[in-house]
């Protein structure tokens, strides 16, 4: 074989084996899959309002992850702002200063270690009932969304 055919050859080969890895995502780490529960909280007591923490929701609403993820964002964004700003601040918004621990499960209004508030001072604000949410995640692997719907009777703190 000639030089030409080797140089033809080697170059044939690389773009079959870049298309191949475009095509079938073979290095691409799996999405993160997610389920959330919304039940009652055990804790709240409506004659004694809290100010912050978990007892000031009287209900609980869990995300579970399929796997570990050490997050640097995380948003929970009622749908209808998401649909007019990208940007949107949204119900509960926590950043990652350095390092998060890796979590598998989120509670709603509940601190991750190494997260804080975007805004000093500022908590999740309670749920309106019968709407549609959006949690967007920011981890090390990659960006994550994650949409669902409370239900109508969810209580709502007054």
């Amino acid at each position: 074989m000639s030089t030409r055919n080797i140089v033809l050859l080697v170059v044939a080969v690389g773009l079959l084996g870049f298309s191949l890895y475009r095509i079938m995502d073979w290095f691409r780490p799996a999405d993160i899959q997610m389920v959330h529960t919304i039940r009652p909280n055990p804790r709240y007591d409506p004659a004694r309002p809290a100010r912050w923490g978990l007892a000031r929701l009287p209900y609980l609403l869990t995300f579970s992850l399929d796997r570990s993820v050490r997050l640097t964002e995380l948003r929970v964004v009622p749908s209808t702002w998401l649909a007019t700003n990208k940007y949107a601040s949204g119900v509960w918004h926590l950043v990652s200063d350095s390092n998060s621990v890796p979590v598998r499960a989120i509670v709603y209004g509940q601190p991750i270690r190494g997260m804080r508030p975007k805004v000093r001072g500022a908590w999740a604000d309670p749920l309106e009932p019968d709407t549609d949410y959006t949690l967007l995640l920011e981890t090390e692997a990659g960006p994550a969304r994650y949409e669902f719907h409370t239900p109508p009777h969810l209580p709502v703190r007054r």
